[in-house]
């Protein structure tokens, strides 16, 4: 259940992979710590060995296209690190609000209150799982490639193909440093990946658990209105005005909660769709031209990835769209005549667009993907003719 034990739990696991990668939002949020120096010097290192790279085998395109196809991964790692460094503060608010607007009023509620935190809350430990192995299987094979290649081919091959100047991977003393770099680089890679990502999937299924429950209670308050023939006594009319007041104050969290999702993971969304569609189009490139079985890992990983965002983005919209026609469903005729003013002013409000963007370029819905994937077809197509 999305108790507010079970989300300090699961919090709980994140804060130690925050502290791994030094952007410890819960705990010292936007404090640099001595993690994050060295993750932003792995970083620095990273591109500085990719451009020499990419330098020393210009005139080899294969090479280059496999350099390039880690950079835009690295590069969103970069952006997700910064974003949450210098915005740990008002990450670790948003955790606050989901405790104190959305977890302590309501995991004791009504039981149709309760069913939509016990639905959030299975689902994020599911996911939680189903990710972690799906990692842990996706690392440890990663890094018994060169293994593989080595008993296959008889070769030695590094986890990633850029070299570092001065240490040359192809003597055997120094591709063992090389080795030992690589794989630190890529595990703490994949736990910033894996915190970064399911901080934006937790706070977007808390904030469509907030909206649920907004539309739990205007559901209630529509059936109170349909009985409006009833409501001749006090009684009654004093518990229509405490359901509407509840509705208002459901309706301006709910909004709140949903636009701050854009304000905090906008950025990142942006860097996503960015560098997930270079990504693709290089790795398509790659499977057309070449052989690299690596590659079509890459390529499925990375599509999942860029898929999953605007998976997220519409389900924020459908809710929205669903929060809309819970309140267009009233019969807002039987309100007073100050709750129907009221009730124009949340009409309003819930016109102007509230959702997941791209940074404001875009938004992330199922309309958008499908112009992303006709873009990503086109330029397969093209390809593929070219080669021809």
């Amino acid at each position: 259940m999305a108790t507010l034990e079970s989300y300090r739990a699961l919090r709980s696991h994140m804060i130690i992979a925050s502290k791994l990668v030094g952007v410890e939002m819960w705990t010292a949020p936007g404090k640099v710590r001595p993690a994050s120096c060295f993750i932003v010097f792995q970083i620095l290192l990273y591109f500085v060995g990719s451009a020499y790279t990419i330098i020393k085998y210009r005139h080899d395109l294969f090479y280059v296209l496999k350099i390039l196809m880690t950079v835009g991964t690295a590069a969103v790692l970069f952006v997700k690190f910064a974003v949450s460094l210098f915005g740990g503060e008002e990450f670790d608010q948003y955790g606050k609000d989901i405790e104190r607007d959305l977890l302590k009023p309501y995991q004791a509620g009504t039981p149709e209150e309760v069913a939509v935190l016990a639905r959030t809350g299975r689902f994020l430990w599911l996911l939680s799982k189903v990710w972690l192995v799906a990692i842990s299987s996706t690392g440890v094979g990663f890094l018994l490639y060169p293994l593989l290649v080595y008993f296959v081919e008889g070769k030695l091959v590094p986890l990633f193909l850029y070299e570092l100047p001065f240490l040359d991977w192809h003597y055997v003393e120094l591709y063992f440093v090389n080795l030992v770099f690589q794989i630190q680089l890529y595990v703490f890679g994949a736990i910033g990946a894996v915190l970064s990502d399911f901080v934006i999937v937790m706070y977007s299924f808390y904030a469509l658990a907030k909206a649920d429950i907004c539309i739990v209670h205007l559901h209630e308050l529509r059936t109170m209105l349909n009985d409006g023939s009833k409501m001749a006594d006090a009684s009654d009319i004093a518990a229509l005005k405490k359901k509407w007041q509840q509705c208002i104050s459901d309706h301006r969290s709910s909004t709140r909660f949903l636009n701050n999702l854009e304000h905090l993971f906008g950025l990142t969304c942006l860097a996503q769709v960015v560098t997930g569609v270079f990504t693709v189009c290089i790795s398509m490139l790659l499977v057309l031209l070449t052989d690299w079985y690596p590659v079509y890992l890459f390529l499925a990983a990375t599509f999942i990835e860029l898929s999953a965002f605007f998976v997220i983005g519409n389900l924020v919209e459908k809710k929205v769209d669903e929060l809309y026609d819970a309140i267009t469903s009233l019969s807002w005729y039987r309100l007073s005549l100050q709750q129907q003013k009221e009730y124009g002013f949340i009409v309003f409000r819930q016109q102007r667009p509230i959702g997941l963007t791209a940074f404001g370029f875009m938004p992330l819905n199922f309309e958008s993907y499908m112009n992303v994937l006709k873009g990503l077809y086109q330029f397969f197509v093209l390809m593929l003719k070219s080669i021809q």
